[in-house]
C-alpha cells in the first residue's frame, strides 16, 4: 500500500504539528538517559544498590532497544506508524512511572528499564516512519534536520535540567517528570498525528527472538565478570562444571547470534526480507560503517558509567554539576557531527574516523589521569570530556554516509533501524566490558594489597572472606569496616588502600576503552577515502 499522505490541504503551522511531537519524544528518550545516568548516588543510598546492578540498570535500555529497534520498524510498516509509536510512548510512560515506585533494583531494571527499553524500540524507528510517510522533498529534509536539532538540544540541555531536578526533589521526581512527559507525547500523537496506512511486511518474529536471546546472553555474561567471577565462581547463582557461568553464558550468546546468522539468510532467501538483510553483513563498506556508528555510543555508555561514577561517588559532585559534566561532552560532538558534512564534506571520511579515534583515545587517557582520590583534577576531566566529544561528533558526521551509500534503495530504507540497533548494542556492550574492568579489577587489586600490608588483622580477615569489593565512597567503605570490628584509624589506613586501589581500577576501566577502540581501526580499512563531495 501507498504509506504516503498527502499534506496539501493542511495550511501554516498544521503541517508541522506532527513533527513537534516526534521530536518531543526525541527529547524524551534522551532526557531518561540522562536521568538514569545521574540517578547512580541515590540507587546506592535509597535502594541499596551496587555499583554492578547500577551498570545492569544502564545495559538493559540499550540492550532490549538495540535488539528490538529493527522490528519495531518492521511493526511501524505492517500495522501503522501511528498505533506503533503511541504504543511505544505509552510503555515508556509506565516504565517511567515504573521506576518512581520501584522497591528495589530488581524491579526496577528488569520491570520499569525492561519496560522503557521496549518502548523506545518501538517509538524511536517510528519517528522516521511518520516523517518519510508525512513529508516530501523539501519538508522531509526540514523534518529531517528538526529531529536532528532536537536531539542535539537535548544532549546538553536535559542533563543539566534533569540534575537540577534531582538535586531539588530526588530522582523519583526526575522519572516522574519522565513519565508525564511521554504521557504528553501520547496524547498528542493520538491528536495530531493522521492515521497512516500500513502496507504489506513480513514482520520477522523468527531472527528478533534469536537475535534479543544472543545479544541477551552475550552482555549480560560479560556484565556479570565482575560479580559471578571470570573462571573462578565469586558469588554465582549457579556453577557450568565447577566454573562461574559468566563466560559460558557469553559464549552461548555468540553461538546463538552465529546460528542467527544462518537463520537470517536462509529468512531472506525465502522471503526477500529480513531482520538482518544480508548485504549488511557481506559488503565490507557497510560492516565498517556500523563500526563507527556503534563506536559513538559504545564510547559514550562506557565512558560516562565511569566518569559519572568517578564525580557522583567519589567527588560527591550534585546533579547539576554532572550534568555540565555531560554537557561538555555534548557541545563538540553537537558541533562536529552538524559542521563538519556542512564545511568539510570533501575529507576524506576514512581520514575523518581515524582522527576521531584519536581524539577518542587521548580523551580516555586525560580523564584516566585526572583521576585524584578524594576527586579529579579539573582541566584535565574536562579536556578528556572534551576530546572524547570531538571523537564522537566525527563519528557521527560520516557513520550514516558510509552505511547507506555502499547499499540498494531497498536495503537502504532500512539501514536507519539497523544503525539505531548498532547504536544501543554498541553501548550495552561497551558498558558490560569496561564496567566489569572496573569492578572486577576493584576486587582483585583491593585483595592483593590488603594482604600484602600491615593491616590489622580483623581487616585482613574482612577483606579475604568477603567475596566482592565493589566501586564505593569512602564513608560507604569506613562504614563496612567499623561494621566488623575495625577501629577508626585501622579502617582509615584500609581506606588509604582502597583511595589508591579506586584510581588505578578506574585508570584499567580508561585504558579498557582505548583497547576497545584501537581494535576497531582494521575494521576501518573499508572506508573511503574519497570525500563525499568530491568528484571521482
Amino acid at each position: 500500500m501507498d504509506m504516503t499522505i498527502n499534506n496539501e490541504k493542511k495550511a501554516g503551522l498544521a503541517v508541522w504539528l506532527p513533527l513537534w511531537v516526534v521530536c518531543f519524544a526525541q527529547v524524551g528518550t534522551s532526557g531518561d538517559n540522562s536521568v538514569l545516568s545521574m540517578s547512580t548516588n541515590e540507587f546506592i543510598s535509597q535502594l541499596n544498590a551496587s555499583m554492578n546492578q547500577v551498570q545492569l540498570a544502564n545495559i538493559v535500555y540499550s540492550l532490549l532497544a538495540g535488539a528490538l529497534m529493527v522490528f519495531g520498524g518492521m511493526m511501524g510498516i505492517a500495522k501503522g506508524f501511528k498505533k506503533v509509536f503511541m504504543t511505544g510512548a505509552a510503555l515508556c510512560a509506565a516504565g517511567e512511572a515504573l521506576a518512581v515506585v520501584s522497591p528495589n533494583m530488581d524491579i526496577l531494571i528488569w520491570g520499569a528499564r525492561s519496560l522503557t527499553g521496549l518502548g523506545a524500540a518501538l517509538m524511536i524507528p517510528s519517528v522516521l516512519g511518520i516523517i518519510v510517510s508525512l513529508y516530501e522533498g523539501k519538508d522531509r529534509a526540514v523534518a529531517f534536520g528538526g529531529v536532528g536539532a532536537a536531539t542535539g538540544v537535548a544532549a546538553v540541555v536535559m542533563p543539566i535540567g534533569a540534575g537540577i531536578i534531582m538535586d531539588a526533589s530526588g530522582y523519583q521526581a526526575a522519572f516522574s517528570t519522565m513519565s508525564g512527559w511521554f504521557v504528553i507525547v501520547l496524547v498528542a500523537a493520538w491528536k495530531f498525528i493522521p492515521e497512516i496506512k500500513p502496507a504489506q511486511m513480513r514482520v520477522d518474529y523468527v531472527g528478533t527472538v534469536a537475535a534479543s536471546m544472543g545479544l541477551l546472553a552475550f552482555i549480560i555474561g560479560c556484565s556479570k565478570v565482575s560479580e559471578w567471577g571470570l573462571i573462578e565462581p565469586l558469588v554465582a547463582p549457579f556453577t557450568v562444571f565447577g566454573m562461574s557461568p559468566a563466560l559460558p553464558l557469553a559464549l552461548a550468546g555468540i553461538a546463538i547470534l552465529v546460528i542467527t546468522m544462518v537463520i537470517e539468510k536462509n529468512i531472506e532467501t525465502k522471503h526477500g526480507a529480513a531482520l538482518i538483510p544480508q548485504s549488511f553483513i557481506k559488503t565490507r563498506q557497510v560492516r565498517n560503517g556500523l563500526y563507527v556508528t556503534g563506536l559513538i555510543f559504545a564510547v559514550f555508555g562506557a565512558a560516562f558509567f565511569v566518569t559519572l561514577s568517578w564525580i557522583m561517588v567519589v567527588a560527591g559532585k550534585g546533579g547539576a554539576a554532572t550534568g555540565v559534566a555531560m554537557a561538555i561532552m555534548a557541545g563538540p560532538m553537537i558541533v562536529l557531527s552538524l559542521g563538519i558534512p556542512k564545511k568539510f564534506s570533501h575529507l576524506s571520511p576514512r581520514m575523518v574516523v581515524i582522527g576521531s579515534t584519536a581524539a577518542v583515545c587521548f580523551g580516555a587517557l586525560s580523564m584516566a589521569y585526572s583521576l585524584q582520590p578524594d576527586g579529579f583534577t579539573p582541566v584535565l576531566m574536562y579536556l578528556g570530556l572534551v576530546l572524547l566529544g570531538c571523537g564522537q561528533g566525527g563519528y557521527a558526521s560520516q557513520s550514516a554516509m558510509i552505511v547507506a551509500s555502499a547499499l540498494n534503495p531497498r536495503d537502504a530504507a532500512q539501514s536507519g533501524g539497523i544503525q539505531c540497533s548498532t547504536r544501543n548494542v554498541w553501548q550495552a556492550a561497551g558498558v558490560a566490558i569496561i564496567g566489569a574492568v572496573l569492578l572486577f579489577s576493584s576486587t582483585a587489586l583491593y585483595k592483593s594489597e590488603i594482604e600484602a600490608s600491615t593491616v590489622a588483622p580483623v581487616v585482613k580477615q574482612y577483606v579475604a572472606e568477603t567475596p566482592i569489593h565493589g566501586f564505593m565512597a569512602n564513608q560507604a567503605m569506613l562504614d563496612q569496616l567499623t561494621a566488623v570490628g575495625a577501629t577508626e584509624s585501622q579502617a582509615q589506613e584500609a581506606l588509604v588502600i582502597y583511595k589508591d586501589i579506586r584510581i588505578e581500577s578506574a585508570q584499567y576501566a580508561f585504558w579498557s576503552l582505548i583497547l576497545f577502540v584501537l581494535l576497531h581501526i582494521p575494521g576501518f580499512m573499508g572506508i573511503p577515502t574519497q570525500g563525499w563531495t568530491q568528484k571521482p
